[in-house]
């Protein structure tokens, strides 16, 4: 055969070869391509759809591979969605901002990527904790739907290979096809869970008006929140004045047996200072990366609980800091508006069940209060037994009656505090203060010039241990006003609470001529005597000094925080 005859049929031979190996090519795409779509319609989970894409992508082009960047408006973050050679852990938490590293810019300039050696070109990116370094060439395409940028993909080789034009078009068309089906499953995941969110909200609202005890409403909204916003997990901590500290109430997690979380204790807020002043205003806190931010033991558990991010939103009742609403996620994005927002409502109505709790609980309060009343009122009966028996030593019936005044505006200052602070627990310092200024302005004689100071910790006792010790106080005031300042013009008296650590001591301080002046048979030291002794389980002593008289009262935490 002449030789131009035989080269005419290697050229045709060629261009059946060519033809045949692009027929077989473009056959492989199109079953790509159906297998893509195919895939989509089985399922409207958007990840699933996205693994999909990934894994026929991977195996179509051979390459070792590919990963899904969509586009997270609020942040302009392109967040990894699904991948096939990246590190796993990575997906969701790591990204890259738009126009960062290749894929960033293929996502910013719409426009395709193909480098052999990708870590040599000037854009490129290490994205941490993907474990990206071993993969030498990327191709990266955007993903634009109707005109919008949803995302970009890119796909990646171990050893260096060129790009040819064919494997540009085939990836290019995958980012085509797929855009519209992914912005479409986005759609449907956002809407989702809105729904989910509605639900939630409408749970919590039920919760909050039926007849529930407090606890059984927490539940709800800690599961249908943590539900909502696709938390690890959801906690909900109260204020407990007596521990000082935000103890948890009511927890929901998606792991069974989850470690129980620490308390966040008031002098040792796991918080910086500038997230603590947010909350005191209301305002929600995100940490990211918790498990290295948190301060102290709530930093080491989550870290052992693989929690990376906090979203803690305050609940306020009548502008007082009364709990939190912990959201937990493994998710290092952290948390959106959409659920920020919806988080701040469930806080809301967290405080709203606990009022509505208290109200369901009025029958009991009544009940309590009237307990406690007619116990004081006994104990104003006793005291004025006790001065009817010293009457006919005392020549004035006013100074009588403007002592008892005294000792029952002091049990008032009690449950005036108890009115607004509630059953549990009273700001004795806040007390002692209303009775010094009782006392001072109702027995202190009109040519003195008397000061009396309160100072020392916030210790918060029980009704009956706070009115025990206001009685005492008022009748120490008395005292010292009596008898230590005879011919003077001026005198101070000072009031110290101090914290033992388990114990609780309170003195009493003038500056006067000395105990040497007062009667051996006083009413109101025995008052003090009496009520130390039993109420409170504690001792009294009295001595001077070289500036004056210091009366001290000295009892165990143990009975002091005793409920009435």
């Amino acid at each position: 055969m002449p030789s131009t005859a035989r080269s005419k049929t290697r050229r045709a031979d060629a261009r059946t070869l060519a033809l045949r190996t692009a027929l077989q090519r473009t056959r492989k795409e199109l079953a790509a391509l159906r297998e893509i779509l195919l895939s989509v319609n089985a399922t409207a989970d958007l990840r699933t759809i996205l693994n999909r894409i990934a894994q026929t992508t991977t195996r179509v082009m051979r390459v070792n591979s590919t990963s899904i960047y969509l586009l997270e408006r609020e942040t302009q973050r392109l967040i990894l969605k699904a991948t096939t050679g990246l590190f796993p852990l990575a997906v969701d938490h790591s990204y890259l901002n738009m126009g960062e590293g290749l894929t960033g810019w293929a996502a910013q300039h719409r426009q395709v990527v193909a480098v052999r050696d990708a870590q040599r070109d000037p854009r490129f990116h290490e994205i941490p904790d993907t474990r990206e370094r071993p993969f030498k060439s990327l191709m990266a395409v955007p993903l634009v739907s109707q005109d919008r940028v949803i995302g970009a993909m890119n796909v990646q080789t171990y050893r260096r290979h060129t790009w040819t034009p064919a494997e540009i078009e085939f990836v290019s068309l995958i980012g085509e096809v797929v855009a519209g089906l992914l912005e479409r499953a986005m759609l449907q995941e956002e809407s989702e869970r809105k729904m989910r969110e509605l639900q939630a909200v409408a749970e919590v609202s039920r919760a909050v008006i039926a007849p529930l005890y407090l606890d059984d409403t927490l539940r709800v909204v800690a599961e249908m929140g943590a539900r909502a916003v696709n938390a690890q997990r959801c906690s909900v901590l109260l204020l407990d004045e007596a521990a000082q500290a935000y103890q948890p109430r009511a927890v929901w997690d998606a792991e069974e047996n989850a470690p129980p979380e620490p308390a966040w204790m008031l002098n040792a807020m796991p918080l910086l200072e500038t997230q603590q002043v947010q909350l005191q205003r209301g305002d929600p806190v995100i940490v990211q990366r918790a498990n290295e931010a948190l301060e102290g033991e709530l930093g080491q558990w989550a870290a052992r609980a693989e929690l990376h991010t906090l979203l803690c939103v305050p609940m306020k009742v009548r502008e007082r800091l009364i709990g939190l609403l912990n959201m937990w996620s493994r998710d290092g994005r952290g948390f959106g508006e959409a659920q920020i927002a919806l988080c701040t409502t469930l806080a809301n109505q967290i405080a709203l069940a606990i009022e509505n709790a208290h109200l369901i609980g009025n029958a009991a309060i009544v009940r309590e209060m009237n307990h406690r009343v007619k116990n004081n009122l006994q104990n104003v009966v006793m005291l004025l037994q006790m001065q009817l028996h010293e009457a006919e030593h005392r020549p004035s019936a006013k100074e009588l009656l403007q002592e008892s005044i005294n000792r029952i505006m002091t049990i008032a200052a009690v449950h005036d505090a108890l009115a607004q602070e509630g059953l549990r627990l009273v700001n004795v310092k806040d007390v002692l203060m209303r009775v010094a200024q009782l006392t001072r302005a109702s027995m202190t004689r009109p040519d003195l010039a008397l000061s009396i100071e309160v100072c020392g910790d916030a210790l918060r006792l029980s009704s009956r241990a706070a009115t025990a010790l206001a009685l005492c106080v008022n009748e120490l005031l008395q005292n010292a006003i009596e008898h230590a300042f005879p011919g003077r013009s001026q005198g101070s008296i000072e009031i110290r609470l101090i914290d033992l650590g388990g114990e609780l001591e309170v003195e009493v301080r003038d500056d006067g001529v000395g105990i040497g002046e007062l009667p051996s048979n006083s009413l109101g030291l025995n008052i003090v005597e009496m009520l130390v002794r039993e109420d409170l389980r504690g001792v009294f002593t009295l001595r001077r000094d070289a500036r004056g008289t210091v009366a001290t009262i000295r009892a165990p935490f143990r009975y002091v925080d005793l409920t009435a």
